[in-house]
């Protein structure tokens, strides 16, 4: 027990970087309770092992604070099988830990079971199962799990198609500040989809949200709206900005715009260069994959 605290105390104070003397003792005093049985101290010591990239020593407090019954060390020890970190890649064990920490409660791992069902991961594909571990996740609030049930629902999968359903489900994951839902509510409301009217405004208000998060496609969107004028009074000024954003992040087509704009002049002097040094990085892009 000693030589583990003075290995524990030598691998923190090799990481000043991380770690302040407050913080040393602090965790010091959680490896004391971790090894005294205390379950709480055993995942918090897990994650100071994560945090240190030793993971296979973060595995190790992860499965003993398992066996006290604690759910988020079930769930964090079904990631660790998930993604092959610190231990060997096991789909049926990950499947199984999600499994037991969802059945006591813990909404991620729900989502993350259900996930695994629909996606036949270390188990048959399972749409009904599936529908009802997102349900689950959703009713505790994971933005994730109402923004697939939208998918699933859209495209009938485990069920007939539901439009209804699938909006309200992508509405309640915009409304959470999920960006892909926000974004999909935004296309809902620019193409008239889902039973919806086609409201350019509203799908404005709903990229700009995705766009906080920096998502690409809604960052073109914004920039394709001002460019044309729809919705919204043409300006080129902010098509660009939103373009140069788009693009930064690796969309080729907001690259071709940037040079269009620059080309015609829309709302901003003609500037050859400049269009031919952003349709010169399209076209490299277009060519060798890169951004």
């Amino acid at each position: 027990m000693l030589d583990d605290r003075e290995m524990f105390e030598r691998l923190l104070r090799d990481h000043i970087e991380l770690f302040d003397s407050e913080e040393v003792e602090e965790a010091l005093n959680l490896l004391n309770l971790a090894l005294e049985g205390n379950g709480i101290a055993m995942l918090e010591i897990a994650y100071i092992y994560r945090m240190m990239d030793k993971y296979s020593e973060s595995v190790h407090w992860l499965k003993e604070a398992s066996l006290l019954e604690n759910v988020d060390a079930m769930y964090e020890l079904g990631n660790c099988y998930f993604e092959g970190l610190g231990i060997e890649e096991n789909y049926d064990k990950a499947l199984l830990y999600y499994k037991k920490a969802a059945e006591k409660g813990h909404a991620d791992s729900a989502n993350n079971l259900a996930d695994m069902y629909l996606n036949g991961e270390g188990v048959e594909v399972n749409a009904k199962e599936a529908l009802y571990w997102f349900e689950i996740a959703a009713s505790q609030n994971v933005v994730e799990a109402m923004f697939t049930l939208g998918i699933m629902y859209e495209q009938g999968i485990g069920m007939n198609p539901d439009v209804e359903r699938a909006f309200h489900y992508y509405l309640q994951s915009a409304k959470g500040g999920y960006e892909e839902a926000q974004y999909r509510i935004g296309t809902v409301f620019l193409d008239g989809l889902l039973g919806q009217e086609k409201i350019i405004h509203h799908a404005l208000e709903w990229f700009e949200k995705a766009a906080e998060s920096h998502h690409m496609d809604s960052l073109y969107n914004l920039g394709f709206l001002y460019e044309n004028g729809l919705g919204v009074p043409r300006n080129g000024k902010k098509a660009l900005y939103y373009y140069k954003r788009a693009a930064l992040l690796g969309d080729y087509q907001a690259k071709l715009n940037i040079a269009s704009i620059y080309e015609l002049g829309i709302d901003v002097p003609k500037n050859r260069k400049e269009a031919a040094k952003w349709r010169n990085a399209a076209m490299h892009q277009m060519q060798f994959g890169e951004e």
